[in-house]
């Protein structure tokens, strides 16, 4: 008998215990790329004036919630690892479980490299569910390279003023 009560008052405690947590199962897909938001053939090497899509889906959500995408530099020549790339930053709401995508490009194209893409999944308090990365390459690709990089105006407060600095490199190799 005092085994039973013991069950009871255990399962009890778990019961109120589950209830008292707030339990999402919600998830993010593994990020993928292309030139369009279909993602019927997904890409990890673009030119340097592609726009490309970051393609996910919101899974096993029931209510609202938010992602967060970040482009951030990966392995590119004269930007620091990890930081945000061309300001290309958002958060979008979702309700439910639904594919979700964020499109962008650079005006003056990317600097050939390596990039990713960080898709954060959070709940309407900002409490994190899930996060995922994704990694893409932008090419160069011709005998005089050209780099462009493009920073934000010291003294401007307008987001998208952005400022241009080119720079070239002649192919050694020979004429044939």
């Amino acid at each position: 008998m005092q085994n039973k009560i013991n069950s009871i008052i255990a399962l009890g405690a778990l019961l109120l215990a589950s209830l008292a947590c707030s339990f999402s199962t919600a998830n993010l897909s593994e990020i993928q790329f292309d030139k369009d938001k279909s993602a019927s053939s997904p890409k990890t090497k673009f030119n340097p004036e592609d726009e490309v899509f970051a393609i996910t889906s919101v899974n096993n959500a029931g209510g609202a919630n938010k992602v967060k995408f970040r482009l951030l530099f990966d392995d590119v020549e004269g930007a620091k690892s990890g930081t945000v790339a061309y300001k290309v930053e958002k958060e979008l709401k979702t309700e439910g479980s639904q594919k979700i995508w964020l499109n962008f490009g650079v005006p003056n194209g990317f600097v050939p490299g390596s990039y990713k893409v960080e898709a954060v999944l959070t709940d309407e308090s900002g409490k994190e569910l899930d996060r995922k990365t994704g990694t893409f390459t932008v090419g160069g690709g011709s005998s005089t390279k050209t780099t462009k990089t493009t920073k934000p105006k010291k003294d401007s407060s307008d987001e998208n003023t952005e400022e241009e600095t080119e720079t070239q490199e002649e192919d050694s190799s020979e004429d044939k």
